[in-house]
């Protein structure tokens, strides 16, 4: 958590602005919610831009509302992702029906995988949401086609993109492919303000009454659930501050993962490549792959890493948290540790 670096343009703007909200006596539901909304509604082109306090409560949020207003209860959610999805998944009251398969080139499940346990399914599709997880600071490469075979089984698809605000792929952005998608800005993530998300969707239904479970519904008076899981004031604003910067935040980090890339090249080490069949990723991890056994056996003279992914697995795919590293990659990350992790990698 000390590794974390803030841009000082960021910091400079954050500053700028605060008295203004000290100023103004609005500590929360000010201007600064709806400026972040607009912002991210213009950053990922979407219709809807829901400030909330966490990527989990705006998870949890919208599978309630899926249940409530689409008669969901069962889900599907990838093997390969943090336990805490799996815990959302129980906190909104899911049934977890399947753990899908994933794939070690991505860490993350493609079209195939979602098919088999489609197939596999012995319940009513009607009833069911299939919840998927960037990894790494990419999007999922099959992310198209699986919303494609979603819309046409008539299943939910919501995006756990807490990994991958400001990725591309063929220039959509993330969180923007399935019914709806929640950003992370927690202090450990690629664009990273401490704490809080941004839940984005293009229907107009989920994302009203997103805005409305927020706030209890106190205005309208007429749903049946909500709760608070809004921002302040001065956590909007400092998300704000980041985002302002998260081109600068991404550029920085691909430089890194260029030296990254020169050697594993070189020494003809397999890695997960984040600039690939469309794919522009946030370098969230620099994460090397062992398709031929264990990592630390194969490459034992690899020291210098960060957390891999997951060092777990929720249900099969026993094998991707054996077979992974991830070499550091923060902003502005000092030089003696790339160093030292290239020369590792040379080695």
């Amino acid at each position: 958590m000390g590794l974390v670096k803030i841009p000082k343009s960021a910091i400079e703007f954050f500053k700028k602005n605060q008295d203004e909200i000290f100023n103004s006596g609005s500590l929360s539901e000010g201007p600064w919610i709806d400026k972040l909304s607009n912002k991210i509604k213009t950053i990922a082109g979407v219709k809807n831009a829901i400030p909330v306090n966490s990527n989990g409560s705006g998870l949890v949020a919208l599978l309630l509302i899926f249940k409530e207003y689409f008669g969901r209860s069962e889900i599907m959610i990838q093997s390969n992702t943090m336990y805490g999805v799996r815990t959302i998944c129980g906190t909104a009251g899911y049934k977890i029906v399947d753990y899908i398969n994933c794939r070690l080139e991505t860490l993350m499940p493609n079209i195939q995988d979602i098919k088999d346990s489609i197939n596999n399914h012995k319940g009513n599709l009607d009833n069911l949401v299939i919840m998927l997880s960037d990894i790494g600071g990419i999007i999922n490469p099959d992310i198209e086609k699986i919303s494609k075979f979603c819309k046409e089984k008539n299943i939910l698809l919501l995006e756990d993109a807490a990994h991958s605000f400001g990725s591309t792929l063929n220039n959509k952005f993330a969180g923007t492919f399935g019914d709806a998608g929640v950003y992370s800005y927690y202090s450990t993530k690629a664009i990273f303000a401490g704490e809080g998300g941004v839940a984005v969707t293009n229907n107009e239904k989920i994302g009203g009454l997103l805005k409305d479970f927020t706030a209890y519904d106190r205005f309208k008076q007429k749903m049946p659930i909500g709760c608070n899981i809004r921002l302040s004031e001065m956590q909007a604003l400092m998300i704000f501050s980041v985002v302002n910067e998260y081109k600068t935040i991404i550029k920085n980090k691909s430089k890194i993962a260029e030296k990254y890339i020169e050697e594993c090249e070189k020494a003809k080490i397999k890695y997960i490549d984040q600039n690939k069949n469309s794919n522009l990723g946030n370098y969230y991890k620099f994460t090397i792959i062992s398709p031929n056994g264990n990592i630390d056996k194969v490459f034992p003279g690899i020291k210098t890493t960060t957390s891999k992914v997951y060092d777990y697995a929720l249900g099969k795919n026993k094998e991707i948290p054996k077979r992974h590293l991830c070499l550091p990659i923060w902003y502005d990350l000092d030089n003696t540790i790339s160093d030292k992790v290239l020369k590792e990698l040379k080695n």
